[in-house]
């Protein structure tokens, strides 16, 4: 039997459908020899690093490192807006290493309050702050053998927030905060043990581990923790680990085999948990970037995965990439250092690839010959708070319309256009396309943001991984019949 004309021309419009395309990710050197990435702003536009007993900043304002003029230690942490920045100086009251914040307006480091005692030249270590510049978190020495985690903000000064069961000698240690500063993550020894203080509560929770001998005490520690604290990463059982409520302790893995000299360690973990980065080895020197998505059995080299998903730079511009410290809250950018092909110690920015929006199909002409446009800015992501805007131009002015989606892509005849979007689909709320007053002409358009819809949870298919599409439905009353149609846009839903 012959396929009727009209329906083998949808098959093979249909077949012409594209995906969405995968926008070209990148690598770059942040420019400093022997300068190494920290942190990253949870924004991902500053970056802080450290090198020459100094800590360094770099901005996409101005893409090279600049000496903040001190700073001390391996754990310099940058604000977003590059504000404030988080690390150790020698304080000049008593000559002791002792945890500090830089204030960009002034240019200048501020030692923050000990816990009142030091060991040897240390006073207390400033190892995350948040995302607004507003808290730090680290060790204070409380005697000279017993060191606890403390947490500092402007208005309450450094709190202690100690341990969870006491002991004689034991210490406790705050790795990481969250992005809002309500959580912190970190360890306590005696034994060694992984810990989410809940910083408004005034309470903490251990974390377990992956010791199958000992699951709820065995040794673990937790160096990472997501953007509202619903995260946690670290290492445990010479293996990375995430961790949170709902799910507990979960191994993410190491490169290679676990144990003789060889573990994987979590640093840094995305917002939504379904990105951790972090490194594996013998230690931090002999070691390679990894990085682990949800789903993944065992965690990938950072090289081969950039090399594998269209960035070849990473493996001809880099003998080696070594250490992935932070990530972005969205996903979007890591940094860490690595090994030049010149052989250079330098600190390196990621930014990862991500599914970019593609238009398709056919738009309706409408009355007054114009065919609507559908077009995006930006791209759609679970977890990001940038706007994913899919718009329409090129219609009639001052006319409603909407945008509505689903999850199939198609090309059927329909009300004397296309439909583009496979039924059933969701609509979204009305909206004018403006545009000039008076005599009609194709000055409207319209705009929708989908992200905005994505972060509000209230269609649970929206998530990522998803494949979408959209359409722009519109009035047109001199029309046959009475209604405008915009071509269509497809995309990912990136992490």
């Amino acid at each position: 039997m012959k396929t009727p004309r009209h329906l083998t021309a949808l098959a093979a419009a249909a077949a012409l459908l594209p995906a969405a395309a995968l926008a070209q990710g990148s690598i770059s050197s942040l420019g400093a020899s022997n300068v190494r990435a920290s942190g990253i702003s949870p924004d991902g536009q500053a970056v802080a690093g450290y090198g020459s007993n100094l800590a360094h900043y770099w901005t996409t304002v101005f893409p090279a490192f600049v000496s903040a003029g001190d700073g001390l230690g391996s754990e310099v942490k940058i604000s977003n807006g590059a504000t404030f920045m988080s690390a150790d100086i020698t304080d000049p009251a008593n000559n002791l290493k002792t945890a500090a914040r830089w204030d960009a307006s002034s240019s200048l480091w501020t030692p923050l309050p000990t816990l009142g005692s030091s060991s040897g030249t240390s006073a207390s270590t400033a190892y995350d702050m948040s995302g607004d510049g507003g808290r730090i978190v680290g060790l204070a020495w409380k005697t000279a053998g017993e060191a606890h985690a403390f947490s500092w903000t402007p208005a309450g000064g450094t709190v202690d927030i100690g341990l969870w069961q006491p002991g004689p000698g034991w210490s406790s240690r705050a790795n990481a905060v969250s992005s809002n500063g309500q959580f912190a993550a970190g360890l306590q020894t005696s034994p060694q043990r992984a810990i989410r203080w809940n910083l408004a509560a005034g309470t903490g929770t251990y974390l377990g581990s992956l010791s199958p001998s000992n699951p709820v005490y065995g040794p673990s520690t937790a160096f990472g923790i997501s953007a509202d604290g619903t995260y946690v990463v670290g290492t445990s059982d010479s293996r990375a680990f995430i961790w949170s409520a709902a799910t507990g302790m979960q191994t993410v893995g190491v490169l290679g085999t676990p144990g003789l000299g060889n573990a994987g360690y979590g640093l840094a973990v995305s917002s939504d948990g379904n990105t951790v980065v972090g490194w594996s080895g013998a230690n931090f020197i002999n070691s390679e970037a990894l990085i682990w998505k949800r789903g993944w059995a065992v965690p990938e080299k950072l090289q081969d995965y950039l090399v594998n998903n269209g960035v070849p730079e990473a493996a001809s511009q880099w003998q080696v990439l070594k250490y992935a410290a932070d990530i972005s809250d969205d996903g979007r950018f890591i940094v860490g250092w690595g090994v030049t092909a010149s052989g250079q110690n330098e600190g390196f920015r990621v930014e990862m690839p991500v599914a970019m929006p593609s238009a398709y199909c056919t738009a309706k002409v409408n009355s007054l010959g114009c065919s609507p446009a559908i077009n995006s800015i930006g791209y759609a992501s679970a977890s990001s708070s940038q706007p994913f805007l899919i718009t329409c131009s090129n219609v009639l002015n001052n006319k409603s319309g909407l945008l509505f989606y689903g999850f199939g892509q198609i090309a059927a005849p329909f009300q004397g256009g296309y439909l583009c979007v496979q039924p059933p689909s969701t609509r979204t709320p009305l909206q004018l396309s403006g545009g000039t007053t008076g005599f009609p002409d194709c000055s409207g358009q319209y705009s929708y943001d989908f992200n905005a819809l994505i972060r509000s949870g209230v269609d649970s298919r929206l998530f990522q991984g998803v494949s979408a599409c959209a359409q722009y439905w519109m009035r047109d009353p001199a029309s046959i019949p009475t209604v405008g149609l915009s071509n269509g846009l497809g995309f990912v839903i990136n992490p």
